[in-house]
């Protein structure tokens, strides 16, 4: 059976985690969001370039032969949220699983975590390799330091 695949805004790379694996069949899910664009206030071009960047990969990657499905902003069935988008998607088609690079931000990073038990269905949040080195490894540096700097980390 075919994966859902989600893409955040932050991730436009062609070799992240979520897609290394991909297979005909697949459909790639890419969302413009309410709660992900007004959690904090940001500056509206930023918001744009976001949005712009995201349409951009999107194009991309259909013309690389995936099936992409995409939420613009002004949708009018957008559900505001990235788990409502997720369940919009699997109302209308099955999926055995949903497969998302970890997110970099702790809010979302922490909504992830509860998106199985919401979809009832298994989520893969897979580690986000494009990093020099895993959050583990970060934090087996940080333990018992009284700070952190990034600059001492990657000496």
């Amino acid at each position: 059976m075919p994966s859902l695949r989600l893409i955040l805004g932050d991730q436009l790379s062609k070799p992240i985690s979520s897609l290394e694996d991909w297979k005909e069949g697949d459909l790639i899910l890419m969302a413009e969001v309410r709660t992900e664009a007004t959690y904090v206030q940001h500056h509206k071009q930023k918001i744009v370039f976001i949005f712009s960047a995201m349409r951009h990969f999107a194009e991309e990657l259909r013309e690389s032969g995936k099936d992409v499905h995409y939420i613009k902003y002004t949708d009018e069935k957008n559900p505001g949220s990235l788990l409502g988008a997720i369940q919009q998607v699997l109302e209308a088609r099955d999926f055995d699983r949903v497969v998302v690079t970890a997110s970099g931000e702790y809010r979302l990073a922490s909504d992830m975590a509860g998106w199985a038990a919401a979809l009832k269905m298994p989520v893969e949040i897979r580690d986000d390799t494009r990093f020099l080195a895993t959050l583990e490894e970060f934090e087996r540096w940080a333990d018992g330091r009284k700070q952190l700097r990034m600059e001492y980390f990657y000496r």
